[in-house]
């Protein structure tokens, strides 16, 4: 009886990690935390082969090394897979809120977005404002005046970014206030409702097409190099 051939499992590298990761699909129920940019995780992935808890979206793993960003036009941003900090850490100049995975940085300013902060849309639409919300990246209000969201009727610092309506005097923080009310129950229905995850649907729908055609690409080759090396 002939034995069984091991099945080979083409892997690919990142840098952000020192073993190999492969493909697999996430499911809902599995719970699972991007290693990059802390978000739940569901759909096509990469995991590690050595099974060290080490999870990537694919859009997260095909993030630009460097970008120029429009809330920070004197230095080009830098992506690093951890925080460039002694503490490991680092608060978000966008939206405020702590971050451990991956950053873009700026070195010279240490100022830092989320990977996720760094693709939300430019304009947004929410059902209750006829309007729809232009990103700033400084709130318009005068200096020394205390803004508030018109959601969540909190303040919003004036160091952060924000959703806003000229002609109304209309503005959000660009959390989840930034989403209608609808969206929001929804997403609390489906334990998903954390601002972090409102931040990264627009970065994966516009990533999505292009992070699976090169992922096909890559596979492709390996499957074909480990074609080859079993001829050989």
């Amino acid at each position: 009886m002939a034995s069984k051939k091991p099945v080979n499992r083409p892997s690919v590298r990142h840098p952000s990690h020192n073993h190999p990761l492969r493909v697999f699909k996430a499911q809902n129920e599995d719970e699972i935390i991007c290693s990059g940019c802390e978000l739940d995780l569901t759909g096509q992935a990469f995991k590690c082969t050595k099974d060290c808890d080490y999870f990537l979206h694919k859009s997260c793993f095909d993030l630009p090394r460097e970008i120029n960003h429009k809330s920070h036009p004197d230095h080009p941003i830098t992506l690093f897979y951890s925080p460039p900090y002694d503490h490991q850490s680092y608060e978000c100049d966008a939206c405020g809120e702590y971050g451990s995975g991956f950053t873009y940085n700026c070195s010279v300013c240490k100022y830092d977005v989320h990977v996720g902060c760094a693709f939300i849309p430019e304009t947004v639409d929410r059902e209750d404002h006829k309007h729809p919300l232009t990103l700033l990246y400084k709130i318009p209000c005068e200096d020394g005046k205390m803004c508030v969201c018109d959601v969540c009727e909190e303040e919003v610092s004036e160091n952060l970014w924000t959703y806003y309506c000229k002609e109304c005097d209309y503005g959000t923080h660009v959390r989840s206030c930034a989403l209608d009310e609808d969206c929001e129950k929804e997403e609390e229905e489906n334990r998903e409702s954390s601002s972090a995850a409102s931040r990264m649907k627009s970065l994966m729908k516009a990533q999505d097409e292009i992070a699976a055609m090169k992922l096909e690409s890559r596979m492709k080759k390996a499957a074909n190099n480990a074609i080859i090396y079993s001829i050989r």
